[in-house]
């Protein structure tokens, strides 16, 4: 950043990024297209009869071949905030929308607009029915003659007696919103345009250099500025106008505080990072040597970790054994490629390999033909075929590292490696009908051998830790754009998963690794811009893990974070106690300033995105389910102060209600100067707003306990361990030495647990006491050697020893046993397709060859 160029080419350089964002936010992004509305002349003749739960109402009419967005209704009644049903069929009786809808605001007699979303055909003839509404309404209608257009046809009125009545020559008053995207001619002539002004205009700077024959050097970093502090600023700019003059987002003041204080901390932090001092001349762009030949295999490691934790995440989301299988095979070829990194680049290109390539790629495709095109078992058999093609690769390697003896067996810690193996040994012999097992031990038995043969071991952890922050960056990039925060049914944050408490098992292995690497980097460097990106995904993920509501995770992050600290500062950096204080004052600080901007971001993307992404346990067409096309605005988005209310609830119970009162009396209540008239209007006890909101969400709030409580046990009502207790006696009731075939236990009320809600205990339940007693030993030893491991860097210090390089993420084992341990005494982790049991298996090779310090003798008769 601090290295120099020419000041025209780096005005060229501004031309040129400013024409490159314009293109985009004038094609992707699409910021010029909008909608057109189609109605016609809107004379009311008369009302309908009255649509009631028993009476419903139809009408048809014509699409223009546009994406229909709207639909608005003219409505006798004022049915505000009320609930009705709307279902659109096409001419063959196919339904192509429903959902039940929670009407806005509106005066009545007027118009009531439903999102519908859907690409109608040109030409083509659609139903839609209004029925079952909370309450009683008339429609108003007009003679189709006086319509002036021709997209209306005749209205159908079907009362209780199930007879449907044809009222020919009148239509229903309504309006259609279509979106109006600009074509493609007109999006070229704008980009073309841009284009050909850029031009120009590096053209006059080439001619003024040119002339002047002067040019003075400035700064890269300038460069950074000029590009990125107008659109920092306007973007912010822009979000702020958003949220509060135009209430684009709604809310109250609670809302519009926390998302003013989420633009403003983003935006202070972007600016930082653009404007800071840089004290480093490196290249703006690392040799090519250095990137590609010595780090590529690295980086692309790191991808491949990503990719079979993505593999993890598809597998804990799957509802369906055929989908599990798909997963499955994503994380075993991910793997495989994770194996293949660690080889040399001449084993990579032997002629073994190229072999088998061409032949797999054969027997592959003569596999896969006969189910190309059949649903469901057409994609697993392409994952086969590519799976037989890796593990061909692997294998080869395998051969090859034992035929030319690579693998340092002499490395090996004896009594570990036996641990180790005996408990794989056990598994297997009492795996019960279960194959997941033999997946796991062939798959992490290669990973060990692979390690050991590796040139470059030392720098495992710190890839492996940085697969995990790309899996989380990418998963939090999709969250951001297509997972918004809801209000009813799934108030607890589950992020890319279906289930809260996988969520916060997985948030909790992603601060593990975010805080290795952030306390690391804050021994080696300590200034902000060396640390920014590590410590921003930090206050990200812990501001998640804080959403998903979920005690398993607080546990978990807590346990882990308190010991790690407490290790590393004291005994492995050697802090002195302010630096200690400033440590934590630092990560608290961190957690405060960054979940406004976590809660901010998935709040305020998603509505402008529009596309949510909806798992099928989640898919539901009621009125509080959000859907694409509903407002921003909408009350089925989360608000602030559900948030507070849902938080006191989970965490804390009625009798403390701490974040509504924090909310009642400050957020909501700070305008204490305002006039009477409009201190009444806006500050509101938040709790009477709260339940002023839930009136028509009576039966919601059952389904939301239910929805909610799956994850945690069976009920918040009989302990304030969620039923585990009861749990955990009945699967300690059934222990024996050898371990059963079915997972679940029946419970006293005849219901089936499906898991013991905790890893020691399924382990001894579904493999026998002998395995889980090896398991436990196994936990101890692990921990102990990960606290040995972790005090190398200590050992090591500063300095790199070429005989034994350090390992700079040698506490990575240690944070993510501690968080598998902690979370594993309430859910079920061990398996090697979860993602924290997943890491958990990984972070065991380092220990494998791990044997302290060697103590160097000392001649007795020296001195």
């Amino acid at each position: 950043m601090n290295r120099k160029i020419r000041k025209y080419r780096a005005i060229e350089y501004i031309i040129l990024c400013y024409a490159a964002v314009l293109m985009l936010l004038i094609g992707p992004l699409g910021i010029f297209d909008g909608s057109r509305e189609v109605s016609g002349n809107e004379n009311v003749q008369g009302k309908t009869a009255a649509v009631t739960q028993d009476a419903r109402i139809q009408q048809v009419f014509i699409g223009d071949g546009g994406y229909l967005e709207k639909i608005s209704i003219y409505a006798i009644q004022n049915l505000s905030r009320r609930v009705v049903s709307l279902t659109i069929s096409d001419e063959l009786g196919e339904t192509v929308f429903s959902r039940r809808v929670a009407l806005d605001t509106y005066e009545a007699p007027g118009f009531f607009t439903i999102p519908v979303e859907f690409q109608t055909v040109q030409g083509r003839a659609y139903v839609w029915e209004i029925s079952h509404p909370e309450e009683a309404v008339e429609l108003g209608y007009q003679q189709t003659a006086d319509a002036g257009i021709g997209v209306y046809g005749n209205y159908y009125f079907m009362g209780s007696d199930q007879r449907i009545d044809e009222q020919v020559g009148n239509n229903i008053i309504m309006r259609f919103q279509y979106a109006d995207k600009l074509s493609f001619l007109q999006k070229s002539a704008i980009l073309s345009a841009i284009a050909l002004a850029a031009g120009f205009s590096l053209l006059l700077v080439e001619n003024h250099a040119r002339k002047r024959k002067i040019s003075r050097d400035v700064k890269v970093q300038w460069v950074f500025k000029g590009i990125c502090n107008p659109l920092i600023t306007a973007g912010a700019i822009a979000g702020i106008a958003a949220v509060y003059p135009f209430a684009y987002y709604g809310g109250v003041k609670a809302d519009k505080m926390v998302y003013t204080a989420g633009i403003l901390v983003m935006a202070a932090l972007l600016l930082y990072v653009v404007n800071a001092k840089r004290d480093s001349i490196a290249p703006l762009l690392p040799p090519l040597k250095e990137t590609v030949l010595d780090r590529g295999m690295d980086w692309l490691q790191c991808i491949f970790w990503a990719g079979a934790l993505w593999g993890c995440i598809d597998y804990v989301n799957a509802m369906y054994n055929i989908y599990q299988g798909y997963a499955y095979r994503k994380v075993l070829i991910y793997l495989c490629l994770v194996l293949l990194t660690m080889c040399g680049k001449k084993a990579l290109f032997h002629w073994g390999n190229l072999i088998w390539l061409a032949v797999s790629a054969v027997a592959g495709y003569l596999y896969y033909r006969p189910f190309r095109g059949i649903e469901e078992q057409d994609k697993l058999a392409m994952l086969n075929a590519i799976l037989f093609t890796a593990a061909g690769l692997v294998l080869i390697q395998l051969v090859i590292i034992i035929w030319k003896k690579k693998t340092a067996w002499k490395q090996l810690s004896p009594a570990f490696t036996v641990l180790v193996a005996a408990f794989f040994v056990l598994l297997l012999v009492f795996r019960n009908t279960r194959g997941w097992p033999v997946y796991m031990v062939a798959a992490f038995t290669l990973l060990y051998i692979f390690y050991l043969s590796w040139e470059k071991k030392e720098r495992f952890l710190g890839i492996l830790c940085n697969g995990i922050i790309l899996n989380f960056f990418c998963a939090l990039v999709f969250a951001v754009l297509r997972r918004p925060f809801r209000a009813w049914g799934y108030y607890r944050y589950n992020f890319v998963f279906h289930t809260v408490t996988v969520t916060a098992a997985y948030l909790t292995l992603v601060i593990c690794a975010l805080f290795v690497k952030l306390l690391m980097q804050y021994h080696k460097s300590g200034k902000l811009y060396n640390l920014w990106k590590t410590a921003f995904l930090f206050g990200i993920a812990s501001s998640l893990l804080l959403m998903t509501m979920s005690r398993t995770g607080y546990l978990a992050a807590i346990i882990m974070g308190i010991v790690v600290l407490i290790f590393m500062s004291y005994f492995v950096y050697q802090d002195k106690f302010i630096v200690f204080l400033k440590k934590i004052g630092s990560l608290i600080l961190l957690v405060f300033l960054f979940f406004p901007v976590a809660y901010t971001l998935i709040r305020l993307v998603p509505p402008l995105y529009d596309k949510p992404y909806i798992f099928e346990l989640e898919a539901n067409n009621e009125e509080w389910a959000i859907h694409k096309g509903d407002r921003a605005d909408s009350e089925n988005y989360m608000t602030f102060s559900r948030f507070a209310y849902c938080m006191d609830e989970k965490l804390l119970g009625n009798e403390y209600g701490i974040l509504r009162k924090f909310v009642d009396t400050f957020m909501t209540s700070a305008d204490v100067d305002k006039d009477k008239s409009e201190t009444e209007t806006e500050i509101i006890n938040i709790s009477d707003l709260f339940a002023s909101s839930c009136e028509s969400r009576t039966t919601l709030i059952n389904i939301n306990i239910n929805s909610q409580t799956t994850a945690d046990g069976p009920s918040d009502e009989e302990d304030y361990s969620n039923g585990r207790f009861e749990i955990f006696k009945r699967y300690i009731s059934h222990w024996n030495l050898t371990g059963h075939d079915e997972m679940g236990v029946e419970l006293s009320d005849g219901s089936l647990s499906v898991h013991a809600h905790n890893t020691y205990l399924q382990v001894i339940h579904d493999h026998g006491l002998i395995t889980g007693a090896v398991y436990l030993l196994l936990g101890i030893v692990s921990l102990i050697q990960m606290f040995r491991y972790a005090l190398t860097l200590r050992q090591t210090g500063r300095l790199q020893d070429r005989e034994n390089p350090r390992d700079d993420y040698a506490a990575l084992p240690l944070a993510v046993f501690l968080a598998f341990a902690a979370a594993g005494l309430v859910e079920w982790l061990f398996h090697p397709c979860n993602p924290l049991g997943f890491t958990t298996m990984a972070v065991l090779a380092p220990l494998l060859t791990f044997r302290g310090k060697k103590k160097k003798r000392v001649n007795e008769n020296e001195g």
